[in-house]
């Protein structure tokens, strides 16, 4: 204890003493603060760890919300499509506007012949098929009375024929008109036609079938984004060989 400075000096000994308890005193103060100031980041380390929590959970609801919203648009719009296509399965008619919208579609080609097919032993079949006839007929084309045949295959909704055109001709532009018009009004899905060699040359034959025809049916001789009346040229250029309906 010798070693210690000051250890013989009374005045020393009482100076370094009080020093000492004057460092005792601001050490413990400082621990005092610190562990308060460690009890308050503490606290604010659990709320900061509670609010990421709280946020990632809304964040999860928020997507699931949004999942089962869009769900639900895709099924109502499922049902939709259905309902609409119930709708054409329940009444094959041709509406007062569907008759005068293909009315004005192809009343500027007179003399086009057409020939309107339907299937035997289906009366709702060939009431639509007769409400083509007399549009056509009303327009001018030289529409075939409409023929009620037992076909080999079972048609699938409304297909357009035609016979592809020599080389160097090009289909009628009254084939295109039409088959834009029943695109309009739903009853055509696709802007297509199927190629049939065993239709005249020059006529177009419509065949009604049963229910509603897909797109997977027809074999397009049109451009996929060509404009509503295409020029002779752009539908020479969209024909290709598919062969007879199957």
């Amino acid at each position: 204890m010798a070693m210690l400075p000051g250890w013989n000096s009374l005045e020393a000994v009482g100076s370094i003493g009080h020093s000492l308890h004057m460092t005792a005193m601001v050490v413990l103060a400082l621990l005092v603060v610190a562990e308060g100031l460690a009890l308050v980041y503490d606290d604010r380390k659990y709320a900061l760890v509670g609010a990421a929590e709280r946020e990632t959970i809304v964040s999860r609801d928020q997507e699931g919300l949004a999942v089962t919203e869009r769900h639900h648009n895709e099924i109502a719009a499922l049902q939709r499509d259905l309902e609409e296509a119930q709708r054409q399965q329940a009444s094959l008619r041709l509406t007062t506007i569907g008759q005068q919208a293909l009315l004005d579609a192809v009343s500027p080609f007179p003399g086009q012949q057409i020939e309107i097919v339907s299937m035997l032993g289906d009366p709702e079949g060939q009431q639509f098929a007769n409400d083509f006839a007399s549009v056509a007929q009303q327009a001018g084309w030289n529409a075939t009375s409409t023929n009620e045949a037992a076909l080999a295959t079972n048609p699938s909704g409304i297909e357009v024929l035609y016979r592809e055109p020599p080389v160097g001709e090009v289909p009628p532009p009254a084939l295109a008109a039409l088959v834009d018009v029943l695109v309009d009004l739903r009853i055509l899905p696709a802007r297509s036609v199927t190629i049939c060699e065993e239709v005249a040359s020059e006529v177009i034959r419509l065949v009604v079938g049963t229910r509603s025809a897909t797109a997977e049916l027809h074999s397009s001789i049109f451009q996929k984004a060509p404009p509503s009346r295409p020029a002779d040229s752009e539908v020479r250029n969209g024909i290709h060989d598919s062969g007879h309906v199957p």
